[in-house]
């Protein structure tokens, strides 16, 4: 009965398999050849990828352990998630006075800062008007109401009359009394009071 049974190794079936010992021989004998054609070229061949060891498990069990590592790694994702809680009503008051202590320090400090920069200011105004006194009006300068016109021409007079003895160059008189009659003659401009009163 043994003899009816034909070996896989004959035969036409037989011819289709390799054994172990093939394997490992031409897996050595390729390898002989990489690292000749590494020495033609003066290079060390790189180091070789270290195949998978057999694992015997079926793959419901490869499947179930792979599902078990996914379910660790997500879990230590969502762990930092996890370790923070809903803060307590007497932690809640501590902060809440906290920021109430902070906001009256801010309007605290506005204040002085809104006090220091006014003080700053009026001393620097208070500088200002020592340094420079206001601008004395010339008489001579024509006043812009008409009721107010008929006193101003005794008051020239007077400048006048205060005025003699007084020695003055001969340009700036000559100017001045032209200023005058175009100022007697023509109504009063704004923007020529003041370049008459820049130029006095």
């Amino acid at each position: 009965m043994s003899d009816d049974i034909p070996s896989i190794s004959s035969g036409a079936v037989g011819s289709r398999f390799v054994t172990q010992s093939e394997i490992d021989t031409a897996k050595a004998r390729r390898d002989e050849q990489w690292k000749a054609a590494y020495a033609r070229l003066g290079q060390e061949p790189p180091p070789q990828p270290q195949e998978d060891s057999y694992d015997g498990r079926s793959l419901a069990e490869k499947l179930a352990a792979n599902r078990a590592a996914k379910q660790e790694e997500w879990e230590e994702k969502t762990k930092l998630a996890n370790q923070f809680r809903a803060l307590e009503e007497d932690e809640i008051m501590f902060l809440d006075s906290v920021r109430e202590r902070q906001e009256e320090e801010e309007r605290e400090r506005k204040e002085r800062d809104g006090k220091e920069l006014k003080s700053f200011r009026e001393a620097v105004a208070s500088k200002v008007v020592v340094k420079s006194p206001p601008p004395v009006e010339p008489p001579s300068k024509p006043v812009t109401s008409t009721k107010t016109a008929a006193p101003s021409a005794p008051a020239k007079k007077s400048v006048k009359n205060s005025l003699k003895g007084v020695v003055v160059k001969k340009k700036p008189k000559s100017a001045v009394d032209t200023k005058d009659k175009k100022d007697d003659e023509s109504p009063p401009d704004p923007k020529r009071r003041k370049i008459s009163g820049a130029g006095s």
